[in-house]
């Protein structure tokens, strides 16, 4: 083999090396990971059988986009990007591939950065170089391997996760090789006396949705109001469950009903030991055979339904509960519930060093206390302490949605904000939960507020809209923002009539702000009170808290100058 990689003559014998290689082509196609585009399938062809006719010396950006990718005679590779774009996914596809089949195949085809010539690697010779290369044992360089897939390709797709039009998404994301199939979980029953079975329950469905979010071709949404609004059509699928946690035994009896005929597809009913590990291995026993079941009812390739996102930790049943709790307080957080969070959570860590998701859970109640004051420890440095959780998140759970939304937010929203991060975070959850509501939100709405890029951003939310029936109302805050920013008075409060939380900090500012605009006293009121009972009690602590926010230039311009003219409002009257 040559000192690149590619193959010798010396060293296969060819019509055997042309016939493997072509059938690793044909899986990788079959597998879903180019998604629907015969374009990628066309061109991994194209760079292979090139390779292997010996007329890879050939391959180069004018051939490869006149002979597939249907430029004419005049394309110049220096003003248009489609090869480089088409290289550097079908590049990023191959190494998710590999991430799960590497152990498996006879070949491996890569793309090293810098040409596109393929290197096609026998399996013993590509074994034969990560022993030469890595001390690290066979379990270490398996986790490695999934890692270092998923941040490369976290790192190179920027350009096809974050499409600046819809025109541009039309053409560079042609959508998915099956149709997305929507399933609605609503908070399940609970039963029992035990104080801690609610925090229990709620954490388990939103566990149960994060697994079952890992696969692309599944939409999982939380109805904020059970199933009320929601109109056939919207949802094909409901997940209803009930817990029951006894003195000895704590069971979960889980069903998937057609939405709306309610015909039972799939059940399931447990007695689980009180113990942590095995109450995680249900949740994803569940969602595989949720995702089995749904995928061979609907022509899903059964690659497309392997065990996503499974995930142990060392922590024991009162440290699992703990970590549960922060769902729950996510849905509608309070003081009580952020310092008894803060007390269990700092316990859990001390004594599971390496528990990565209550690392994010504690990193998310540092975060809190940074940005809004929330049970200050007197000498603390919250941002500081917020940093150092996300990073034990990451090391312990690099995969897991807590760990990567918490780095998401810590990415902008801390004193030393790193945009390169929140590139490398957002698109790592976009590819591992590409149908995920609140992550698609999350991942925009920061986008847009603290780093203004508005459109994207907001085109980002409105998938998570989109995939909603019964959206949360925050989703709604970037067009309240922007409309707040550089709209009209009356766009600014039409955009806020669907903020209806009577919490939410962010949303009470801009119902006052777009009240004050339009000169609506009874409204002005109403909101200068709900502020004041969510502990911001004149002008100069909104001022303070939407410094501390560092939002985006021109939004923290515009929402000081509006309250600075409330302010002068205020003194006239």
């Amino acid at each position: 083999m040559t000192s690149s990689g590619r193959i010798s003559e010396e060293a296969f014998e060819p019509s055997s090396t042309y016939a493997g290689a072509m059938r690793t082509v044909e899986k990788i196609v079959g597998s879903g990971v180019l998604g629907s585009s015969d374009r990628r399938g066309s061109l991994l062809r194209y760079l292979v059988e090139k390779e292997l006719s010996g007329e890879g010396k050939e391959i180069k950006a004018f051939t490869i986009a006149v002979d597939v990718l249907g430029r004419d005679a005049s394309f110049d590779p220096n003003t248009d990007s489609i090869v480089r774009s088409e290289i550097g996914r079908l590049r990023d596809a191959m190494r998710l591939y590999y991430a799960e089949y590497a152990e498996k195949e006879d070949w491996r085809i890569e793309i090293p950065k810098g040409t596109y010539r393929p290197a096609i690697l026998k399996n013993a010779a590509l074994q034969e170089r990560k022993t030469d290369k890595s001390p690290l044992s066979g379990l270490r360089l398996s986790i490695l391997a999934v890692l270092l897939a998923c941040a490369y390709f976290a790192t190179q797709v920027f350009p096809w996760l974050w499409p600046s039009t819809a025109a541009e998404r039309a053409v560079d994301d042609p959508g998915l090789p099956y149709e997305v199939i929507h399933i609605a979980v609503p908070v399940p029953k609970v039963h029992g006396a035990n104080p801690d079975t609610i925090n229990l329950a709620i954490g388990l469905n939103a566990e149960l949705m994060m697994d079952l979010s890992a696969y692309p071709w599944l939409s999982i949404i939380a109805p904020v109001a059970g199933l009320v609004g929601i109109e056939p059509g919207e949802v094909d699928y409901v997940l209803d469950g009930e817990v029951f946690w006894g003195d000895e035994t704590l069971e979960m009896h889980i069903k998937l009903l057609t939405y709306p005929q309610a015909e039972l597809v799939w059940s399931d009913r447990q007695s689980i030991k009180h113990e942590a590990i095995s109450v995680r291995e249900v949740i994803t026993r569940s969602a595989s055979s949720i995702a089995f079941d749904l995928a061979s009812g609907h022509g899903i390739a059964p690659e497309l339904a392997k065990v996503k996102n499974a995930h142990i930790s060392p922590e024991n049943m009162d440290a699992y509960v703990c970590y549960l709790g922060l769902h729950r307080y996510l849905a509608a957080p309070t003081r009580e519930k952020h310092l008894q969070l803060r007390t269990c959570l700092l316990q859990a860590v001390s004594d599971f060093p390496t528990f990565g998701d209550a690392w994010a859970g504690l990193a998310v109640i540092y975060i809190d206390e940074a940005r809004f004051g929330t049970n200050s420890r007197a000498g603390a440095e919250p941002w500081e302490d917020a940093h150092l959780a996300v990073q034990n998140a990451l090391e312990y759970s690099p995969l897991r949605m807590p760990s990567l939304n918490v780095a998401l937010i810590n990415s902008v929203e801390s004193p030393k904000p790193d945009e390169a991060e929140f590139d490398r975070i957002s698109r790592l959850l976009l590819s591992l939960f590409p149908k995920h509501p609140t992550t698609l939100y999350n991942v925009g709405s920061r986008a847009a507020e603290f780093l203004g890029r508005w459109d994207q951003g907001i085109a980002r939310v409105d998938e998570a809209i989109d995939l909603s029936p019964a959206p949360s109302s925050a989703f709604f805050l970037p067009r309240a923002y922007k409309a707040s920013m550089d709209g009209t008075d009356l766009e600014a409060l039409a955009t806020v009539e669907p903020l209806i939380s009577e919490t939410a900090t962010s949303q009470l500012l801009l119902k006052y702000l777009a009240a004050l605009r339009n000169g609506l006293p009874q409204e002005i009121q109403k909101y200068e009170e709900l502020l004041k009972t969510n502990g911001l009690t004149d002008n100069t602590e909104l001022v303070n808290h939407v410094i501390g926010r560092r939002y985006e230039p021109k939004l923290q311009a515009a929402l000081l100058d509006q309250l600075d003219r409330a302010r002068l409002q205020v003194g006239t009257e």
